[in-house]
């Protein structure tokens, strides 16, 4: 189990190769939620704290690929759809 008081607003979140994913906005109910300015579609994603495999001091690297991420994200449980 990783430290969750280690992550910080605007860390950068890596896949399991070091690709980037995100960057962090806030905690989210033992989640990592990301900010909306990296998002292709502008929305808020998010990641289990159970798929991070460790934090850094400069990062948060998630233990999935890039490519299971994104299928969390297309989802829909991972997301948090904001108006306008």
């Amino acid at each position: 189990m990783v430290d969750t008081t280690l992550i910080r607003a605007h860390m950068p979140v890596v896949d399991c190769r070091g690709r980037p994913v995100g960057t962090v906005d806030d905690l989210d109910a033992g989640r990592i939620k990301l900010t909306r300015s990296g998002s292709a579609d502008g929305q808020h994603h998010y990641i289990p704290l159970a798929d991070i495999s460790s934090i850094d001091d400069d990062k948060v690297t998630s233990q999935l690929s890039l490519e299971e991420i994104e299928a969390l994200f297309r989802g829909g449980e991972q997301r948090e759809h904001t108006e306008g």
